[in-house]
């Protein structure tokens, strides 16, 4: 038995034999043909590239059925790519001035394309050239007559395996008894990974080896939550998780019929409970769990959905307009653009290859870099604000008060520009940060004088003040949100913000997780905002204890110096106020 870590996508856990699919290599040969040949092979070229467009049409109609027009998105980029004139243009050279077969001209043209993408070391352009190989490898299959692979007659249960797959891949997965899949590459922010989140199927990437450990026939267990996958686990780790999907499918249902009632702690405190969304759908079905609001739009999505280019001034106002219209009046903060870090890149912005690029161009300072990219985001967010006054603004890894100045500078300027256009609007709206810097949170009183709200991203914030990448497995155990220290710097911005009397919110995944909740509750966080299904549990959990006591284990731990004996004082006090049942939903599972 052996366990791999790598990036869960989708929560599920998937239980099945291994299938391995590995990467499928086009074997093409160069062939001489006749100049009389020419023209017909251009023409049968042109003809493949037709067949394409109406095959990937097809399934962007399909899984438009599946998954929403949104995430089909996807599939618009494919056509797109196969509207490429240069693409086009330069195989139809290739094979004139060779006079060859228009499937090896092709295969020159297209993969010293994809070389030169994956050449240039970044995430942005490693997605790129997978879609242009997906996309590619589909007009080969039909220049060279190979039909796509399959799943009709599966008769066992299978979990797919392989290096990596391209969204084309992922929609012939869509078969009940494929109960998921992992690769070797890929991460969260990969077209596989949107695919995989729409059609709900349980998925992990980035392993890096594990289509060299697993054959198939060799039983897996894929924890899409944890981001784990198990290797011939032994028949009471199968049990176990077996137990273990059945409770995380009755957390799916169980506290839904409370989402309706006040979130109100035992002895009275009310509380906000928001939701993080990436597309305009998702707004939906956060209202129906519960959400008072959207207390975080990531807007990178959207540039994705355009990429490789970007979208337009008013690609941004129709979109942020969907997300406040879909609200119903509730709030809604927009993030703008986060790229950069650990986030997927786009050609835009290079300059060069960052050496360290968690601490280099991203967010915000990405952003000033290239303001013209960033004037068009601003225009079309204000423009949206001029209709919606229930959205605000939130501007990303900010530092320092000048950085907020600077971006509060360009926006009253961009807003002077509108109004000169006819635009109504006589101020700007509620100007937010999010606090995910040590360095913010020890400025949060200057901050706090400037900004109308915080939003504490906990997830960078952790890892920035420990030093720690928590994908890495060497030093992830050190990963620790009870540390003392780090407990702190949250009591510093949240008392900042009180201070200032503006709303705080944290909008990482400590908001989410009930025993994190609880920490959060005890330094006197009231707004908390999730992922849209986890609001129905915290809902629950708010509702079930008492505020008052968690804020007295605070006082009463601060001599405490160790982050795990502080740990276990919250789970004991969660313990004494949970029936056994809640419990063991909410907490042990």
């Amino acid at each position: 038995m052996e366990t791999l870590k790598g990036v869960g996508v989708t929560s599920g856990i998937a239980i099945g034999q291994a299938l391995l699919l590995l990467d499928e290599e086009m074997v093409v040969f160069r062939e001489y043909i006749e100049e009389n040949q020419v023209e017909p092979a251009v023409k049968s070229f042109i003809q493949a590239i037709a067949t394409a467009k109406s095959q990937i049409q097809s399934i962007k109609t399909q899984m438009k059925g599946r998954i929403g027009e949104e995430h089909a998105f996807i599939f618009e980029a494919h056509g797109l790519i196969l509207e490429d004139q240069s693409l086009k243009n330069e195989t139809i050279k290739y094979i004139r001035t060779h006079q060859c077969n228009p499937d090896w001209a092709f295969s020159q043209v297209l993969y010293a394309l994809i070389r030169e993408f994956q050449g240039l070391e970044d995430s942005f352009f490693a997605e790129r050239a997978k879609d242009l190989e997906d996309v590619g490898k589909r007009i080969l299959k039909i220049l060279t007559g190979n039909k796509e692979r399959g799943f009709k007659n599966l008769k066992d249960d299978i979990i797919i395996v392989g290096s990596e797959f391209g969204p084309s891949n992922i929609t012939t997965f869509d078969n009940p008894k494929v109960k998921g899949f992992t690769t070797d590459l890929g991460g969260p922010t990969t077209h596989t990974a949107i695919i995989a989140k729409a059609l709900n199927l349980p998925a992990v990437l980035g392993l890096h080896t594990i289509s060299r450990k697993v054959k198939s026939g060799d039983i897996l267990i894929l924890d899409g939550l944890q981001g784990n996958v198990i290797i011939n686990p032994d028949a009471e780790t199968i049990a176990n998780y077996r137990k273990l999907a059945k409770t995380r499918k009755r957390k799916v249902s169980p506290y839904m019929g409370e989402v309706s009632l006040p979130a109100v702690t035992l002895d009275g405190q009310k509380l906000q409970l928001l939701a993080n969304v990436e597309l305009p759908s998702e707004v939906e079905t956060a209202l129906r769990n519960g959400a008072h609001g959207i207390g975080l739009y990531r807007t990178e999505f959207l540039f994705l959905q355009y990429s490789p280019s970007f979208p337009t001034e008013d690609n941004h106002y129709s979109t942020y307009c969907a997300i406040a219209k879909n609200a119903r009046g509730l709030p809604v903060t927009i993030r703008t653009l986060d790229l950069g870090g650990e986030k997927f890149f786009h050609r835009a912005f290079i300059r060069e290859k960052e050496l360290n690029p968690v601490l280099g161009l991203r967010g915000v300072r990405l952003c000033l870099f290239r303001p013209d990219i960033f004037r068009v985001q601003l225009r079309g967010l204000l423009r949206a604000c001029a209709e919606y006054p229930n959205i605000q603004i939130m501007f990303p890894l900010i530092t320092q008060t000048e950085e907020f100045h600077t971006v509060k500078a360009l926006l009253e300027e961009i807003r002077l520009e509108l109004v000169g256009e006819g635009l109504k609007l006589d101020q700007l709206p509620k100007l937010g940060v999010m606090i995910e810097v040590p360095s913010a949170a020890m400025v949060a009183d200057h901050l706090a004088q400037f900004v109308d709200f915080f939003s504490i991203g906990t997830n960078d914030l952790i890892q920035y003040f420990l030093a720690i990448d928590r994908a890495n497995d060497d030093v992830n155990y050190l990963y620790q949100p009870f540390h003392p220290g780090f407990i702190r710097l949250l009591r510093t911005v949240i008392r900042s913000a009180k201070k200032a009397k503006i709303p705080v919110t944290c909008c990482g995944e400590m908001a989410s997780h009930p025993l994190q909740a609880s920490l959060l509750l005890s330094l006197g966080l009231e707004n908390f905002s999730m992922n849209p299904t986890s609001i129905p549990d915290i809902h629950h959990f708010v509702c079930a204890v008492q505020a008052k006591s968690f804020r007295k284990l605070f006082r009463e731990s601060k001599p405490i110096t160790n982050g795990t004996v502080m740990r276990q004082k919250y789970l004991d006090l969660i313990r004494n106020q949970l029936s056994d049942n809640d419990y063991t939903r909410l907490i042990e599972s």
